[in-house]
């Protein structure tokens, strides 16, 4: 037998809920994502390393610097500059010493040639004496 007096929803009382921790994990999680994010753009979407340097008077601003386009020629990988169309990078190095070398040199490599007549190019130009040497990739 029960004595004590029926219960009703309109009587029970409900606790209220504890959401102070909850809220202080929530943002504890907000600050750590915000701190852990990379904001750095993908390697795939850099700009190139073509920068013009800002030059007082435009006495160096005139000099153009030198393109060696690495391609393929006739079916083999040659080293052209202007309508010089060379095939060993020994030969590559004398015509590049002959050049002004203020202006840097572009290598603009083919996406059809190997990486090593690219990296050929580079060193004939290092050897020349160039100090700005600057890789381009070319799209296909």
């Amino acid at each position: 037998m029960k004595l004590s007096p029926p219960t009703t929803n309109r009587n029970r009382r409900m606790r209220p809920l504890q959401l102070v921790s909850m809220v202080d994990m929530i943002f504890l999680l907000l600050i750590y994502f915000l701190a852990s994010t990379s904001y750095a753009p993908p390697e795939s979407h850099l700009a190139p390393a073509l920068m013009a340097q800002q030059i007082a008077g435009g006495r160096a601003a005139d000099l153009q610097p030198q393109v060696v386009e690495v391609a393929p020629v006739a079916g083999e990988p040659a080293f052209r500059i202007g309508e010089h169309v060379l095939r060993s990078s020994d030969a590559l190095r004398e015509v590049l010493e002959s050049l002004p070398k203020d202006g840097g040199v572009f290598i603009k490599g083919s996406g059809n040639v190997a990486t090593q007549w690219a990296i050929e190019a580079i060193q004939a130009a290092r050897d020349a004496g160039f100090v700005k040497v600057t890789y381009v990739p070319m799209e296909l």
